[in-house]
């Protein structure tokens, strides 16, 4: 394929511009910048996020009820049912699990994430616990990740799951439970507490936008050294 030859006398330029590569810079700048716009977004979604978060945590705690949302702090007391544990936990480089509570109240049956424990020490039973629990700490929606196998093909679940699907508990118990996972605040039966906590991200977001523009900016610079030709004038 010819190239094509764009002449620029004011800065005594002469540009020999390949349409192959013009195609290619110009889709590798789009992506660029189709990129950094989705970071920048994500940049956005995560400090709203982070404010809602701080805002809802700073609210006084109250009781259970349907219009509660996310990251509010509550106080709750009522029967214990059964554990769970939430395998593959970490806590200072150390593996081990969270154990997950449902306290049935007067009102729904909760999960309720009474805090972490090692695997090197003998999984917490019923029997260490009493059996009215009163817990205070903050409500969040679990988060299911992907999974290289369905949850109920593990023989183990649900009593040792790799992460919590409360749609998947409400089929399998036939009943629903209350719709978010409350993280006690306070140590239980020498339970390391695993309280909520979330991390304002937008920073990351933000450098990683900025990352993609900087190779879009190069992109185009690259393409214009490598394509100019400086010649005299005749």
């Amino acid at each position: 394929m010819n190239t094509k030859q764009v002449e620029c006398k004011a800065l005594n330029w002469h540009f020999s511009v390949h349409p192959a590569y013009l195609i290619f810079v110009c889709s590798a700048v789009i992506v660029c910048l189709f990129l950094a716009h989705w970071q920048w977004q994500r940049a956005q979604t995560a400090q709203q996020r982070y404010a809602f978060f701080l805002k809802q945590s700073s609210l006084p705690p109250t009781q259970l009820s349907p219009q509660l949302t996310e990251f509010r702090a509550v106080r709750l007391s009522g029967d214990l049912k059964r554990l769970f544990f939430l395998d593959n936990q970490i806590h200072h480089g150390i593996v081990g699990w969270q154990v997950i509570a449902q306290i049935n109240t007067h009102t729904y049956p909760v999960l309720v994430n009474l805090g972490w424990q090692s695997k090197q020490d003998k999984p917490i039973t019923l029997v260490e616990l009493p059996d009215v629990l009163a817990v205070s700490g903050l409500t969040k929606k679990p988060e299911p990740g992907f999974m290289l196998a369905k949850a109920e093909a593990d023989p183990e679940w649900p009593y040792i799951m790799q992460q919590i699907q409360l749609p998947l508990l409400n089929a399998h118990f036939q009943y629903q439970l209350f719709p978010y996972v409350v993280y006690a605040n306070d140590a239980i039966a020498n339970l390391t507490p695993a309280p909520v906590q979330i991390e304002n991200k937008f920073a990351m977001h933000l450098g990683y936008a900025i990352q993609w523009c900087l190779i879009a900016i190069v992109c185009i610079v690259g393409f214009i050294v490598f394509s100019r030709r400086t010649t005299p004038y005749e």
